[in-house]
C-alpha cells in the first residue's frame, strides 16, 4: 500500500502541473472543453436533446475565441520577436515591407489593369464588329425597300416570281457577307411572309420556296402590337426557345436561345408590304467575327439576363420562376466560365420588352501568355515600327533589370555593412562585459555607424582612463586613510591630570580626511602643562605635513626646555638650544621664536601658521601665553560682584613662517576658580549657515560660554559643539574645526 502511496504522488503532482495557473488559460482549456463538447454531441440544432443548452454551448464557443485571440497574438509577437531577433531578419523583413510588397502590389495591379485593358479591348473589337454587321445590313434593307417601293405596287397584283428572283438575287450577293441571312416580303395585314429567299451558303437543293410557306426558323409569323410600322436591330421570338422547338434539332444542353438581327420596312401604295431581312446570330457569324478579330467567338446565353426598364436594368420575373422551377440548369450568371459575354440590348418580340443579352460570348484563352506572345509576335511582324518598338521595350526592360540588379546588390551591400557594424558592437559589448576594455573595434566606413564604432571605442577607452583614474583615487584616498590614522597618532590620547585643572577631550574635526589644526598638551616641567592651538593655512595632505613639521619643532624646543628645567640632557646638539632657553627669563615666546626659525625655512611661499602657546603653571595658577596670530582663546571670568565678563588672550606677534626673525610677546594671567578657558580655530566661528550665509561669529561663543559658565568644561564643549551643528543645519564643513576647554577647580 504504501509503494502504490508513492506511485501516486507524482502523477498528481504532474497533472497539477498541466493545468493551467492563469486566468486566460483556464479560459482557453474551458474553451477546448466547449469545442469538443459541441463538436461531438451537438445533433443537429440540440445537444442533449435540449436547444437552449446549444445556443449557450455555441455562444461559449464564440466566447472562446478570446482567449485564443489572446495566446495567437501572444505567441505570434514571441515567435517573430526570437524569428526577428537578429538585425539582418528584420532589415529583410523590412526591405519586404517597404519594396518588395509595394512594388509586387504595383506590378499586380499593372497586370490587372492590362489584362482588363485587353479583355475590354477584345470585347469592344467583337462589338464593333457585331455592330458593323448590323448596320450594313441596315443599311441593305433600307436600300432594298427603295428599289422594291413601287407607288402602283399592289400585294394583290405582285409578280412573285420576279420578285422572289430579285430577293434571291440580292439574298446571294450578301450571303458571303452575311451567312443565313433570309430576305422576305410580308403582308403587313396578316403578317405572313409573300415571299422569301435565303441566301444561297444556307440553302438546300431547293434555293426557294413556294409563295405562301413561312420561314419556321425565324418564328416571326405575326407581327406583334407594339410593331409601328419599321424596326431595326435583335430580336428574340417564342418560337427561338429551345424547348418549345419542333424540328428535328438536337436539344441545346446549355439553353441557348437563338438571337437574330431583324430588320422591317414598309413599302408598297398602301403601306401594305413589309420587307423583312434577318440573319441568325450564330455560328457561321461567330466564325467570320472570329477571322476577322483573331478571337475565338462563341455563341452568347440568352437566358433572361436584364430587362431595361425605367429605374435601370433588373431580372425578369418569368425567368426567376423558371430558375425556382429547376427548369434552367445553366449556371447562374451571364456567359460562362472562362468566358467574356458581349451584351446587346434585344426586344421581346411578342411583348416589346428590350433586355440586355449576352448575345456572344469570347473565350477567355486569348488572355493566356501564350496567346499574348503570339499576338506580340504577330505585331512585330506585321507592323513597320513593329520590331523597333519590340526592341524598344525589351531593351527597357533589360535596364530596368540592371537597375533592379544594381539596387539589390546594393542594397545586400548596405545590409552587410549595418549588420557587420552591429555585430561588431555587439561583439564589442560582450568582450566589456567580460572585463576585456582593450578591445576595439574595427572602423571600415566614414558614416554614422563608422562615427558608432568610433563612439564604441571611444568609451572603452574613456572607461580604461576613468578605472585607472579610480585606482589611482582609490589608492590615494587609502594613502590619505593612512595618513588620517598617522595624523591621529599626533593628537593626544588622553587630557593631561592635573589638580588644578579640568580638562575637556580636546576636538579636531577635519573637513577632509587629514587636517590642519593642531592642538596638544605638553609636559613642560614638572607642575607646569603646555597647551598648543594652531591652524596651519590650508587643508589636506600639505597643511597636515606642516602640522607634522610644526609639532616635531614645537616638542624638540619644549624638550629642550624641559632638559634644561631639570638638568637632564644626554645630545650635544640641543645644548645651545637648552643655554638660549636658560639665559631668558620667559620661556614662552623664546619657544615660540626658535620655532618659527626652525619651521619658516620649509614653509612654502604664502603659506603660514597661526599658533597659540600657553603654559601653565599649577604652584602659582598662573598662565603665560604667548598668541602668534591666532584667534584669541577665550577666557571667562568673573568680577568683583560675581558678574561674568570674557577676556580675549591677544597678546604675541604675527603668523609664523612668514617672518625668520619675528620677535613675540607672552603675557602673563593670574587664574582664579571658575575660569573658563576656550581655544579654538577659525573653523568653528566662521561656521555658515546654508540659509542666510552668515557665520557663527564669536558674539555666539561667547554668549554661549557665559550662559553655560556654570557647567563642566565637557558640558560646556558639547554645548558649543551642537549650537555650531545647529547654526549650520548639519551642512557640509568648509574647514578644519578645533576646540580645547579646560576650566580652573
Amino acid at each position: 500500500m504504501a509503494k502504490r502511496f508513492t506511485m501516486d504522488i507524482p502523477l498528481g503532482e504532474i497533472f497539477r502541473s498541466l493545468m493551467p495557473i492563469t486566468s486566460m488559460g483556464r479560459a482557453m482549456l474551458a474553451g477546448i472543453i466547449v469545442w469538443f463538447l459541441n463538436w461531438v454531441f451537438t445533433d443537429g440544432t440540440r445537444i442533449f436533446g435540449s436547444q437552449l443548452l446549444k445556443t449557450l454551448v455555441d455562444l461559449a464557443s464564440f466566447l472562446a475565441l478570446i482567449p485564443l485571440f489572446y495566446f495567437t497574438l501572444r505567441y505570434f509577437r514571441l515567435i517573430t520577436g526570437k524569428l526577428l531577433w537578429r538585425l539582418r531578419r528584420r532589415l529583410i523583413v523590412t526591405y519586404l515591407l517597404i519594396g518588395v510588397i509595394p512594388i509586387a502590389l504595383l506590378v499586380l495591379l499593372i497586370v490587372l489593369i492590362g489584362y482588363v485593358v485587353i479583355m475590354q479591348s477584345g470585347a469592344n473589337l467583337v462589338a464593333r464588329q457585331l455592330d458593323s454587321y448590323l448596320e450594313q445590313s441596315h443599311s441593305t434593307a433600307l436600300s432594298l425597300s427603295r428599289e422594291l417601293n413601287n407607288p402602283q405596287l399592289d400585294i394583290k397584283k405582285v409578280d412573285l416570281a420576279q420578285l422572289r428572283s430579285r430577293l434571291q438575287e440580292k439574298a446571294n450577293s450578301l450571303a458571303p457577307v452575311i451567312p443565313d441571312i433570309v430576305i422576305s416580303v410580308r403582308d403587313r395585314n396578316t403578317g405572313l411572309p409573300i415571299v422569301s429567299a435565303r441566301g444561297i451558303s444556307s440553302i438546300s437543293a431547293s434555293a426557294t420556296q413556294p409563295t405562301g410557306i413561312t420561314d419556321e426558323n425565324i418564328g416571326l409569323n405575326r407581327l406583334p402590337s407594339w410593331f409601328s410600322g419599321e424596326y431595326h436591330g435583335l430580336v428574340i421570338g417564342p418560337d427561338d426557345r429551345t424547348d418549345d422547338r419542333t424540328d428535328d434539332r438536337p436539344h441545346d444542353p446549355m439553353d441557348r436561345r437563338r438571337v437574330t438581327a431583324l430588320h422591317l420596312v414598309v413599302f408598297g401604295a398602301a403601306s401594305d408590304m413589309l420587307l423583312q431581312l434577318s440573319f441568325p446570330i450564330g455560328d457561321q457569324l461567330c466564325r467570320q467575327i472570329s477571322q476577322n478579330a483573331e478571337l475565338v467567338v462563341r455563341l452568347g446565353m440568352a437566358s433572361i439576363p436584364l430587362i431595361m426598364t425605367s429605374s435601370g436594368p433588373s431580372m425578369e420575373d418569368s425567368g426567376i420562376r423558371e430558375r425556382e422551377k429547376g427548369q434552367n440548369t445553366r449556371p447562374p450568371g451571364p456567359g460562362s466560365p472562362g468566358r467574356l459575354p458581349i451584351f446587346k440590348e434585344v426586344k421581346d418580340w411578342p411583348t416589346g420588352v428590350s433586355r440586355e443579352v449576352d448575345v456572344l460570348t469570347i473565350d477567355s484563352s486569348f488572355l493566356l501568355p501564350s496567346e499574348l506572345w503570339r499576338s506580340l509576335e504577330q505585331f512585330r511582324a506585321g507592323s513597320v515600327f513593329g520590331d523597333a518598338i519590340i526592341w524598344a521595350i525589351g531593351g527597357l526592360g533589360v535596364f530596368f533589370l540592371i537597375i533592379t540588379l544594381t539596387a539589390i546588390i546594393s542594397a545586400i551591400v548596405l545590409t552587410s555593412s549595418i549588420t557587420g557594424a552591429i555585430h561588431n558592437l555587439y561583439e564589442g559589448t560582450k568582450r566589456v562585459e567580460v572585463g576585456d576594455l582593450s578591445h576595439e573595434i574595427p572602423i571600415k566606413s566614414q558614416d554614422q555607424i563608422g562615427d558608432l564604432s568610433n563612439s564604441f571605442n571611444q568609451m572603452t577607452r574613456s572607461i580604461r582612463e576613468l578605472m585607472r583614474v579610480s585606482a589611482e583615487k582609490q589608492r590615494l584616498d587609502q594613502e590619505m586613510k593612512i595618513a588620517a590614522q598617522v595624523q591621529s597618532q599626533l593628537f593626544p590620547k588622553s587630557e593631561p591630570l592635573s589638580d588644578k585643572l579640568e580638562f575637556a577631550p580636546g576636538i579636531c574635526i577635519p573637513a577632509r580626511l587629514v587636517s590642519g589644526d593642531y592642538y596638544d598638551y605638553l609636559n613642560v616641567a614638572p607642575g607646569c602643562i603646555g597647551i598648543v592651538v594652531a591652524d596651519v593655512c590650508g587643508k589636506g595632505v600639505s597643511a597636515a605635513l606642516m602640522m607634522a613639521n610644526l609639532q616635531a619643532n614645537l616638542r624638540g624646543q619644549v624638550q629642550a626646555y624641559f632638559d634644561s628645567r631639570t638638568g637632564q640632557t644626554d645630545s650635544n646638539h640641543l645644548q645651545p638650544e637648552i643655554n638660549a632657553l636658560k639665559s631668558r627669563s620667559s620661556p614662552v615666546r623664546k619657544i615660540v621664536e626658535r620655532v618659527n626659525q626652525q619651521i619658516a625655512d620649509s614653509m612654502m611661499d604664502s603659506s603660514f601658521i597661526t599658533f597659540f602657546f600657553a603654559e601653565f603653571d599649577e604652584r602659582q595658577v598662573t598662565l603665560t601665553y604667548t598668541n602668534a596670530g591666532h584667534n584669541p582663546p577665550l577666557l571667562l571670568r568673573r568680577d568683583s560682584d560675581g558678574r561674568c565678563f570674557v577676556e580675549k588672550l591677544e597678546t604675541g606677534g604675527t603668523v609664523l613662517g612668514l617672518f625668520k626673525d619675528s620677535e613675540y610677546q607672552d603675557s602673563e594671567v593670574q587664574l582664579t576658580p571658575g575660569d573658563v578657558l576656550v581655544a579654538f580655530t577659525d573653523g568653528l566661528i566662521e561656521a555658515r549657515n546654508p540659509l542666510n550665509n552668515e557665520e557663527y561669529g564669536e558674539e555666539n561663543l561667547i554668549q554661549c560660554i557665559i550662559d553655560n559658565g556654570d557647567r563642566t568644561a565637557t558640558e560646556i564643549e558639547n554645548i558649543i559643539l551642537e549650537s555650531v551643528r545647529e547654526w549650520t543645519l548639519d551642512s557640509e564643513q568648509e574647514d578644519d574645526l578645533t576646540l580645547v576647554i579646560f576650566k580652573v577647580k
